[in-house]
């Protein structure tokens, strides 16, 4: 626990560490929990780690490594490469040592009080006034434009929140990530319900106010994904695949029918027909792309400031832009071809693995990683998050714990998820006199 939970602050709000302290302090701390993983690694058990460890995984941060002799920009990637192997060792460090209902219980802890501590930030920021981060990330006394806050203090005007994690499409993914586990947790919980039915409404009201697109697709999804994963429990082969071509030829209706009415859609949805300029951003990555397809131009993650040729490559009201907005489409200008088909083929290992899971076990503790992973995969189409920080650390989790034998699991229940779904909401007698 010592180092699970400043681990995971720092990779769920990095920003809120580098506001407070700067990048220098955000340096030395990533350095603590790089070593603090390492001993905690090599004193516990790395040789069985390393062998259930998914060979897309090993093989996409070799072609990560190798990516070095031919990148473009060598001291970055460099850099940025070593960061990466710094959270892959965090996140096999979480895989290692925690159960799945200890980590459910460590992320909802974390992600409780990064919300809690996120309201009370943005109502200071509404009755003061937009907030400055303590080491800005803009040159000069004044603040360029709004974007350079810190919170822009919306809270009472209606726009969009960001919480201490500085970003409302990073509080939008916090918060529906929290309102899942916080639902999972409410339902497996032995405890009394209240924490986690009030963190609930909490996670519900944030995720409203950042007004995330996104994350509103991800929910839709999440509960799709849900009901048919609750549906095929204890069906034979043939149901289940039933069930799994009846929801496939639905997902294919609605994703056809969103393609037609798309300008339709992002007015629902609150966004202008060019997605918030991501059709931009998109056509000149894809001009990159095409310039060195097949190795790529080495792997970066998060686009540094300052290293060609992304400085200045996008620029949106004044704020240039540091990511693809599309995880696909950057690791595939990063990495080339193969390093695109390496993480689709982690992702594919990764979704088949938590989905057999959830579905051939009793517990309901068992949706909560394949919610957590759909989270991600409805966030790297909008963002490039997943190739870092939380998205990174996620993954390798999901991927690295997933991997293990299904006997380390808690034992099966008698009764299956449906019975105890309908036995957690079903209304009480009230006990005689």
């Amino acid at each position: 626990m010592w180092l699970a939970y400043p681990g995971l602050f720092l990779a769920l709000a990095g920003d809120a560490v580098r506001y407070s302290i700067g990048w220098g302090g955000w340096s030395v701390v990533v350095v603590m929990v790089t070593l603090a993983s390492i001993y905690a690694l090599s004193v516990s058990k790395p040789v069985e780690l390393i062998r259930i460890m998914p060979t897309a995984l090993v093989l996409l941060l070799g072609w990560m490594m190798l990516s070095l002799t031919w990148s473009s920009y060598l001291g970055a990637s460099f850099m940025m490469t070593g960061l990466q192997i710094s959270a892959t060792l965090f996140a096999l460090f979480l895989a290692s040592q925690f159960s799945w209902r200890q980590l459910l219980n460590i992320l909802s802890n974390l992600i409780r009080f990064i919300l809690g501590t996120s309201l009370v930030f943005e109502l200071f920021a509404g009755i003061t006034g937009p907030v400055i981060p303590l080491f800005p990330n803009f040159e000069g006394d004044t603040v360029p434009y709004a974007a350079y806050y810190w919170s822009q203090g919306n809270l009472f005007d209606g726009g969009r929140i960001q919480g201490i994690v500085g970003n409302a499409n990073l509080l939008a993914f916090t918060a529906v990530l929290g309102a899942l586990l916080f639902l999972v947790e409410a339902i497996v919980t032995s405890r009394k319900r209240l924490i986690p039915v009030i963190s609930l409404g909490l996670a519900v009201l944030l995720a409203v106010l950042s007004q995330s697109a996104s994350m509103t697709l991800a929910v839709v999804i999440i509960g799709f994904a849900a009901i048919i994963a609750i549906l095929a429990e204890g069906r034979s082969r043939q149901i289940r695949h039933q069930i799994y071509w009846s929801a496939g030829a639905i997902a294919g209706l609605a994703v056809a029918s969103i393609v037609i009415n798309l300008s339709a859609v992002f007015d629902l949805l609150g966004k202008s027909p060019d997605a918030s300029g991501r059709f931009l951003i998109w056509s000149e990555v894809l001009t990159l792309i095409w310039q060195k397809p097949g190795f790529g131009w080495g792997w970066i993650g998060y686009w540094v400031p300052g290293v060609a040729p992304y400085e200045g490559l996008i620029v949106m009201n004044g704020v240039p832009m540091y990511q693809a907005h599309n995880a696909y489409l950057d690791i595939f200008m990063q990495l080339g071809v193969v390093g695109l088909c390496l993480l689709v083929w982690l992702l594919a290992v990764t979704f088949v693995r938590l989905w057999t899971v959830a579905v051939r076990h009793t517990n309901p503790l068992y949706l909560f990683p394949l919610f957590i992973f759909l989270v991600i995969a409805a966030q790297s189409i909008s963002e490039s998050r997943l190739l870092i920080e939380a998205g990174w650390v996620l993954l390798v989790l999901l991927a690295a714990k997933s991997a293990g034998p299904f006997a380390e699991l808690e034992p099966l229940g008698r009764t299956g998820k449906r019975s105890r779904l309908a036995g957690n909401f079903r209304l009480r007698p009230r006990a005689r006199l």
